[in-house]
């Protein structure tokens, strides 16, 4: 069954609903090309779905107030895989049935992208990697190769986090896995980093989804006489994870290393300000508050005003950012293409030249063995602020 066409504004206000359908420059309504983003909306307490969401859309609408594609219109169609490979998989193959959507984005969760990337490469169906950071995703060893990702992979993230922990002077560290794909993504990441670079010891404490009593974990640190503890963990089990570590005496309590697995939601509120309070840094690629970023004032003055809300408060803002560049990426090559068929859109994503962007200037996003659209050079260690925001560790 070929999906509904719909764009997705329910989230956006009256204020971005009054934005006409197609902008201005189309003086006519041509059959309208569609982006989809294929992400786990219906999880609780999660934002990660939505900011994906919200950055393609806002590119979206950018491009066309200029003309659209191909003289073309652009929508944007949901679809909800509730966190379950099954369902995104199923999904995908719905989606794959209607030649009029150029691309599927996914969501966070590396389980479900792993289990994407043979059927997209099966259909054939671009497929654009916003947030999943399991090393394999991307480059896979499937020829031709139709996934393209824009986020961190688990080996850059946990050199990251290893690197803070060096610079600390932190020399036996407790690691708490989920017991998931991406925890054992990150297990080989880190066993890589320490044998390559010695001096670490660890230990394993896995955990698994849902799961919120750590009353055991400050047991677990005495007893390997932890200096820090790396945290891989979502923003559900992270609470309870921190509330543990709020629970041991002052003294005992070890500075926390973690993923960005926490920040797919306002993780300092629902932590009741424990993120800020804590000894709590975090790996991340982009925040509105960095300055460092050149595009980060226009894009953030044009995200307003389409969104009518401040996007500098925006939860899980590297969704946004890596979306709304894949977006422009991804309508990049299919200019280049001069077609709206998928091959010849992966083949020129292959060959896109320079683009200023708003995580990052790409010289060369992608190339035919490279698949990678950021590098280890965009990961940096930062901290929760007390408003919730997330700043580049050193910057204030």
């Amino acid at each position: 069954m070929i999906p509904e066409r719909r764009r997705v504004l329910g989230w956006f206000g009256a204020a971005f609903l009054a934005q006409p359908v197609y902008g201005t420059a189309f003086a006519t309504s041509p059959k309208p090309l569609f982006i989809a983003v294929n992400a786990e909306f219906g999880q609780p307490k999660s934002q990660a779905a939505q900011s994906i969401e919200k950055g393609v859309s806002v590119a979206v609408a950018e491009i066309n107030e200029k003309g659209g594609v191909l003289g073309r219109p652009l929508q944007v169609l949901r679809r909800d895989d509730r966190g379950l490979p099954a369902r995104a998989v199923s999904n995908i193959r719905e989606l794959a049935a209607d030649p009029d959507i150029l691309a599927v984005l996914c969501g966070r969760y590396s389980p479900v992208a792993l289990d994407s990337v043979p059927v997209v490469n099966e259909l054939g169906m671009v497929y654009l990697v916003p947030w999943a950071a399991a090393d394999p995703i991307a480059n896979n060893g499937h020829q031709p190769n139709f996934v393209f990702r824009l986020s961190m992979k688990d080996s850059w993230a946990v050199d990251a986090m290893l690197g803070h922990a060096r610079q600390r002077r932190m020399r036996r560290l407790t690691v708490l896995l989920p017991n998931t794909a991406w925890g054992r993504s990150n297990l080989a990441a880190i066993e890589a980093q320490v044998k390559k670079s010695p001096g670490i010891t660890f230990e394993i404490v896995w955990h698994n989804w849902g799961d919120t009593d750590f009353s055991t974990l400050s047991l677990r640190i005495r007893e390997h006489r932890s200096d820090g503890l790396l945290m891989v963990a979502n923003e559900s089990e992270g609470q309870h994870i921190l509330s543990a570590v709020a629970a041991m005496h002052p003294a005992d309590r070890p500075p926390i290393i973690a993923h960005w697995g926490i920040t797919a939601a306002d993780f300092n509120q629902m932590t009741d300000g424990l993120a800020h309070q804590l000894d709590l840094v975090t790996v991340q690629t982009f925040s509105f508050v960095d300055k460092k970023n050149g595009r980060r004032a226009s894009v953030l003055e044009s995200a307003n005003r389409i969104l009518n809300e401040d996007v500098r408060r925006l939860p899980a803002q590297v969704g946004f950012a890596h979306a709304y560049d894949l977006t422009y990426l991804l309508i990049q090559a299919v200019k280049q293409a001069g077609s709206t068929d998928r091959n010849q859109i992966r083949q020129a994503l292959e060959r896109l030249g320079a683009y200023q962007g708003l995580v990052r200037n790409y010289q060369r996003p992608f190339s035919e063995a490279n698949h990678e659209g950021l590098s280890r050079e965009q990961v940096f260690v930062a901290r929760f602020a007390s408003d919730g925001s997330l700043f580049r560790e050193g910057s204030r």
